[in-house]
């Protein structure tokens, strides 16, 4: 797929985090992105791996998995076109937290963290805004997860109140 400069830009810019940069400076950022092709099934990185790069969807979708031990991987998300992934790679040097697999055939805009952190080494102002957005992007699923685990512990208090029914009776053996 041929995906001239112009498209790119028009397309980056209409994603939130990308909003605020000038498109000089969103230029400045494209130098570094590889476009990265998926077939369907295909793994984009896996839980555990080192986080040496962030993404953006730019086509098709992919599946974000967790796997605890003895148990079937659990898809936790799909993103869509325009969705931004891998990007607490930039932040902390820590491991991948998820297995992220092409949902279909999908085109990936690739930020490698090298070439990134040389653009905040050279004071780029579009990354210091992008560096931003990740963190913008991160209070929001922070207060998803914040919002899940309220409703979470209002139901399990709701069980808990509920216990034992009101026309429960004990079943007791008598001699």
């Amino acid at each position: 797929m041929n995906i001239t400069l112009e498209k790119m830009i028009d397309f980056l810019l209409g994603i939130g985090m990308f909003e605020p940069l000038s498109v000089e400076e969103l230029s400045e950022v494209l130098t570094i992105i590889d476009i990265q092709p998926y077939r369907e099934g295909q793994e984009v990185f896996s839980e555990g791996d080192v986080g040496d790069a962030w993404y953006v969807v730019y086509s098709g979708a992919v599946s974000v998995r967790t796997h605890k031990p003895f148990q079937m991987d659990r898809s936790v998300a799909v993103l869509e076109k325009g969705c931004i992934f891998g990007e607490m790679a930039i932040l902390d040097e820590g491991a991948r937290s998820a297995t992220v697999i092409a949902q279909e055939e999908s085109l990936l805009f690739r930020f490698p963290r090298t070439r990134f952190e040389r653009l905040l080494e050279q004071s780029k102002i579009g990354a210091y805004k992008l560096v931003y957005g990740m963190a913008c992007v991160l209070v929001e699923r922070q207060r998803e997860v914040n919002q899940i685990l309220a409703e979470y512990k209002e139901h399990e208090a709701q069980q808990i109140d509920d216990f034992p029914p009101d026309d429960y009776t004990a079943e007791c053996d008598e001699e």
